[in-house]
């Protein structure tokens, strides 16, 4: 990219999520020069809690915060990093070295095409002495123009693939209009919104690798202006091949949020609607509502409940995480629910909650349709026949379901750890009970989590995997996560592979 300073982190989720070559993809400064210490003294290094090695750039904005790129710290947790604010050497000890209490990621940050690229840092003390950085507000159209140079700095590489810098570095490089920068095609089409682009055509300055999440500012009357942060790019400073960076002015809001409004901010999600898949009269419907906190207050539940209506029977709770509990940022809890029904029709189930810091009543609702059991009885249990999740059969007049793959593994010897679960009555006339094999007695094995055939259900990239599915991969056995992790294990393309990477234990479970 074309910065005005080397100030990009290594851009490993650049490189992951912008779907181009890894070797490829990364924010730096190229061609630029020694900065002066006194013109960024509110710059501030990315460090392991361990080292003194910056690997992402960042500002000190005051009140004992720090303003970076998203994907430098998304991983992170608050005791993995430091800070040094006006770190000018790298690797160095000079600076003012501060540990982080929280990490704030912007709750809409896509590590696809890096919209939302931003986090604070909340650091452990309000350092004394400092110098922060003015940010921009309202529109970056305020302060520059297109065309208008900006100044970006940090300690990333000096060319691409080459080395560090030992002091800070610096770099000027224009603004390059929205449309002209999305001429270069691929996920420059994104960019807008909350993204703009600085560098020449022709390249030769840009920011590079380690630069992530450092500021590109304007001097106006002798007054510094942070307008953007160090975010992603195509190789360093290739032509046409402008960096991107997180427009500042856009993205306000979640900035004056996160430091003045972390008490009173309250946001929650959950399925409001859900349509569950039929069941049969006698069967029992199994559903688990999830609740998140996708603000950055806490919340306590104070009121929960369930409802029935339709021909469904009352529903009862069989595990309730959410009641009584405090939700901060981002945690999540979960409430199940079983109910069934005595006649064909719509059966419908609420859960109805209230919290503390909100007036409002929420309800989730689910329903399924019923079908009437007459004809639509299972088969018999067969020794021989592969029975894999969710497939129901008949012994001793009732209708069983698996919870997992098997073979074998008679009815009569599931307890409530067994692989049958009974769910109904099989209503279908009269049902001659299979005896369950006698075998002479014989030492018990220890628990072997079952795993499908060899050779079959071998992972398919696209294909819709549910809940509770094993699949075949690179030799080993894995199971798709329960909702709503599941979404992610039929992606396209797969960036969740099962044993490819780390993202797959996003959405699976090795077995």
């Amino acid at each position: 990219m074309a910065l005005a300073m080397t100030l990009m982190s290594p851009c490993l989720l650049a490189a992951e999520t912008i779907n181009q070559d890894p070797a490829e993809v990364s924010p730096r400064i190229v061609g630029g020069v020694d900065a002066n210490p006194a013109d960024w003294k509110f710059y501030t290094q990315i460090v392991n809690s361990y080292s003194n090695r910056s690997f992402c750039g960042a500002s000190y904005i005051g009140k004992g915060f720090v303003l970076t790129a998203a994907h430098c710290v998304n991983n992170d947790a608050p005791n993995d990093i430091d800070v040094k604010i006006g770190g000018y050497r790298y690797n160095g000890t000079d600076g003012v070295r501060v540990n982080v209490s929280q990490i704030y990621v912007h709750p809409n940050f896509n590590t696809r095409n890096l919209s939302n690229d931003i986090a604070l840092l909340k650091l452990t003390d309000v350092p004394a002495g400092l110098t922060p950085v003015e940010i921009a507000d309202g529109s970056l159209y305020q302060y520059v123009s297109d065309g208008d140079f900006l100044t970006v700095a940090g300690l990333g590489r000096t060319s691409e693939g080459g080395s560090s810098p030992s002091v800070l570095q610096e770099v000027d490089v224009p603004l390059v209009s929205d449309a002209v920068c999305r001429q270069s095609g691929g996920n420059y089409t994104s960019v807008g919104d909350v993204s703009f682009c600085a560098g020449v055509p022709q390249g030769g300055i840009d920011s590079c690798q380690g630069d992530s999440g450092g500021p590109i500012v304007v001097n106006r009357g002798g007054v510094t202006t942070q307008l953007g942060i160090v975010s992603w790019g195509i190789g360093c400073a290739r032509p046409n091949k402008y960096g991107v960076y997180s427009d500042v002015a856009a993205l306000r809001q979640f900035i004056n949020d996160t430091i003045y409004g972390i008490d009173d901010k309250v946001s929650l999600s959950f399925q409001e609607n859900e349509v569950l898949e039929d069941f049969v009269v006698g069967e029992t419907k199994q559903h688990t509502f999830i609740v998140r906190n996708t603000g950055f207050a806490p919340f306590t539940f104070e009121r929960l409940d369930v409802s029935g209506a339709g021909v469904a029977n009352a529903p009862v709770i069989t595990d309730d995480r959410c009641s009584s509990t405090t939700l901060n940022g981002e945690d999540f809890c979960l409430v199940a629910i079983e109910f069934g029904a005595s006649q064909a029709g719509t059966a419908k189930a609420t859960m109805t909650f209230e919290i503390d810091k909100t007036t409002t009543e929420y309800r989730a609702n689910v329903s399924a349709n019923v079908k009437d059991s007459i004809g639509l009885c299972p088969d018999d249990w067969q020794k021989s026949t592969v029975y894999l999740p969710g497939d129901t059969i008949i012994w001793d007049g009732k209708i069983w379901r698996a919870k997992w793959w098997t073979q074998g593994e008679h009815p009569s010897n599931s307890g409530q750890w067994g692989v049958w679960e009974e769910v109904g009555i099989a209503d279908c006339g009269p049902v001659n009970p299979v005896e369950p094999p006698v075998q002479p007695p014989v030492e018990p094995e220890p628990p072997v989590t079952p795993e499908p055939p060899i050779g079959s259900d071998s992972y398919v990239a696209g294909t819709s995997y549910s809940a509770g599915e094993f699949v075949s991969n690179g030799g080993s056995t894995y199971e798709c996560k329960p909702w709503p992790y599941n979404l992610w294990c039929g992606a396209t393309p797969s960036a969740y592979e099962p044993g490819v990477g780390t993202n797959w234990q996003d959405a699976w479970i090795l077995r």
